[in-house]
């Protein structure tokens, strides 16, 4: 047996016996029902299809995006940015931003994903299979949906420091080495040089491909540079609710949603497994993934929230 799945079936075992992650977790009862919560954002997304830039499912996801935040948000924002496309085209795209006022004054929390996916599965050996889009169930979904889960959870529970769910567009949009990527958070943190720095997030958590089944999340090697500090509230959390996904040893090197904001100085990290077989395939599908994954992040996240 891999140690995923020694991981995983700890924590499915600890589940069944327990009905959440612990019961003696402060809050745990009142978190549990944001499982499913995740989860049905997470088939709802799938449900859409691949949600690569122009196609019908990620017109929907813009919808979706757009009504959770009118519905939960103290106030939403679209911003749309243009990118310079093939033959002198102009593409529109948009990130989406969730503001959740806090009780008490600071500057605010950003917590980030992309929801955009593969428009091509280049990671297939197939040659007929690279040019598809992949459905991203892990790689876009996942994360996107423990934000969805976190704008309902922040619409109940009002957080001391003021937090902005951002769901950044373009992350993975152009071809490998093409620097066509993380277009929406380079947009976002070029918008910051332009604002005073007193308005800049305290701090930046970035989630990603959080949804596998056999869920391992290792500190990241420019979140370590960045923000060890943050790790460490992070994954002092998730050993003290004994949470097995979150692995306190360094790995990968990855240039992800968090990096344009490290090079304002922002503290920014990165929670993300990268050990993921079915990474820009066909086979990054719903069955791959799993509500205890999806809750052990969105329980992580929210009490780091009440630490920061």
């Amino acid at each position: 047996m891999t140690k995923k799945r020694i991981a995983g079936a700890c924590l499915l075992l600890m589940l069944s016996l327990q009905g959440t992650i612990s019961q003696a977790s402060s809050g745990a009862s009142e978190l549990k029902p944001y499982s499913q919560i995740s989860w049905n954002y997470l088939k709802t997304l799938t449900g859409f299809g691949p949600r690569n830039f122009g196609s019908p499912g990620y017109t929907k996801t813009l919808e979706l995006l757009q009504e959770v935040g009118k519905k939960y948000a103290d106030a939403v924002e679209v911003q749309p940015f243009v990118f310079p496309g093939d033959n002198g085209e102009k593409l529109t795209m948009s990130n989406v931003v969730m503001r959740f006022k806090g009780t008490k004054k600071g500057r605010p929390i950003l917590l980030g994903t992309h929801f955009d996916t593969r428009p091509f599965a280049d990671e297939e050996s197939h040659p007929a299979l690279r040019s598809r889009p992949i459905l991203g169930a892990n790689d876009g979904g996942s994360a996107t949906a423990v934000l969805l889960a976190l704008a309902e959870y922040l619409h109940q529970h009002k957080p001391e420091r003021s937090v902005e769910l951002v769901f950044f567009d373009g992350e993975d949009f152009g071809e490998k080495g093409s620097g066509e990527n993380l277009l929406g958070s380079m947009h976002y943190a070029s918008q910051l040089r332009k604002q005073n720095m007193e308005d800049w997030p305290y701090c930046v958590i970035i989630i990603d491909m959080i949804g596998d089944r056999e869920l391992e999340i290792f500190k990241e090697t420019h979140s370590v540079k960045s923000a060890s500090w943050l790790l460490d509230i992070i994954y002092g959390i998730a050993e003290k609710e004994k949470i097995p996904q979150f692995r306190p040893q360094s790995k990968y090197t990855i240039f992800d949603d968090h990096y344009p904001f490290i090079g304002l100085g922002i503290p920014s990290v990165v929670l993300i497994d990268f050990d993921y077989p079915h990474w820009h395939k066909m086979t990054d599908t719903l069955d791959k993934c799993s509500p205890e994954s999806l809750f052990a992040v969105f329980f992580v996240v929210v009490k780091a929230l009440g630490e920061i």
